[in-house]
């Protein structure tokens, strides 16, 4: 049995977006995952300060079959014109660009709901199945790349110790230091590294980078855990905040049981709910939102928000909900078992979620003995 709670919800994350945002001209703060490498000549620094992403979950009924969009957005403070992120993922990612937008219009929304008196005792939420549900031999295997509007992206995989550094140095940057523990958990998981830099044809050109805002879609491996790479961000030496806004069928565990993210020191700043207009526990329809009795009102406030759902998710609905974690210590999150995941709302205390299991992809995550 999965969700059943009569808890009023505001939003829901159903899958992780990261857009990405970067200039180069001038220090600001950063938004993303992963972690920043300097060039190898550049002296100054690359910290990122946030991590801001848009998650966008479809889980599985009954196989390993989820899928996942997570837009990221990082801005870098610092003043150099180029650097590598790097970024792990259970698999091999698709990369798009995306409108920067994005962020914008989903703050806003939040904002405007958030001052909006809250109902009371309005709306209920009950879960069902849906809810639950190259060459080995070479230390580094480029498995893909491509160019993404100005950034040059390849998705790489680490076979053997010690190979990833040196395929970084060979490409210009510098190398992550003490870092076989973080890199040699994702290679035994045989994750895949998503690494970003602004294309050479952007750097000669010699004009403004656009900042716009890169989607990674790919599978979970798994059925019911939503996926936020952390550990990588450990690497850097300065606290960081985390900011997602996760879109999801079901609502999310908070503190249900040991597996909510507010054990993992997140807070709730929103999520939507069901109001007596509403088809209780249907969702809301984010791909046309100016015929759906929630989000009609707000409707014209969302337009890039709304194309989005429409060229990817057309007809799925979802809940928002917006979590948040500030002042996050890289010691601290370093010394996590594994990256955050985040689950339905199971009702029963006792459930421990299918990922979460042994042999799912957040078995490390969790002791479910």
């Amino acid at each position: 049995m999965i969700c059943k709670s009569k808890l009023s919800i505001r939003t829901h994350y159903c899958f992780v977006l990261l857009v990405i945002l970067v200039n180069f001209h001038a220090p600001r703060k950063s938004f993303a995952d992963g972690k920043v490498v300097r060039p190898i000549n550049y002296k100054g620094s690359l910290e990122e300060l946030s991590q801001e992403a848009i998650i966008v979950f479809n889980g599985s009924d009954e196989s390993n079959t989820a899928s996942q969009d997570l837009v990221l957005k990082i801005q870098v403070e610092g003043e150099a014109e180029k650097f590598a992120w790097i970024i792990p993922f259970p698999k091999e990612p698709k990369i798009t660009k995306q409108s920067p937008k994005l962020f914008k219009e989903l703050y806003d929304y939040v904002e405007k709901r958030n001052h909006r008196s809250k109902p009371k005792g309005l709306g209920s939420f009950f879960g069902n199945k849906a809810a639950a549900g190259g060459d080995s031999e070479q230390k580094v295997e480029v498995i893909s790349r491509q160019i993404v509007g100005e950034f040059d992206t390849a998705i790489v995989r680490e076979n053997a110790a010690g190979g990833l550094n040196p395929w970084l140095e060979k490409e210009g940057y510098e190398t992550l230091k003490n870092a076989e523990d973080i890199i040699g958990f994702y290679r035994k998981k045989k994750y895949v590294f998503a690494c970003i830099k602004v294309s050479s044809e952007a750097l000669k050109e010699n004009k403004t980078i656009d900042s716009h805002p890169l989607c990674f879609s790919f599978d979970t491996g798994g059925r019911d855990g939503i996926y936020f790479p952390m550990k990588m961000t450990s690497l850097q030496t300065e606290p960081f905040d985390v900011n997602l806004y996760v879109f999801y069928r079901y609502w999310l565990n908070d503190k249900l049981s040991k597996y909510g993210y507010r054990h993992r020191g997140f807070d709730l700043k929103y999520r939507d709910w069901d109001t007596n207009r509403c088809l209780t526990n249907g969702g809301k329809a984010w791909s046309l939102p100016e015929e759906d009795p929630f989000l009609v009102n707000l409707a014209t406030s969302v337009p890039t928000v709304t194309n989005f759902f429409q060229n990817r998710h057309p007809g799925k609905k979802y809940y928002l909900t917006n979590i948040q974690s500030k002042g996050l210590k890289p010691d601290d999150v370093r010394q996590w078992k594994d990256d955050l995941w985040l689950f339905p709302y199971y009702t029963n205390r006792a459930m421990v979620p299918y990922d979460a299991r042994t042999g799912g992809p957040a078995q490390t995550a969790y002791n479910s003995e």
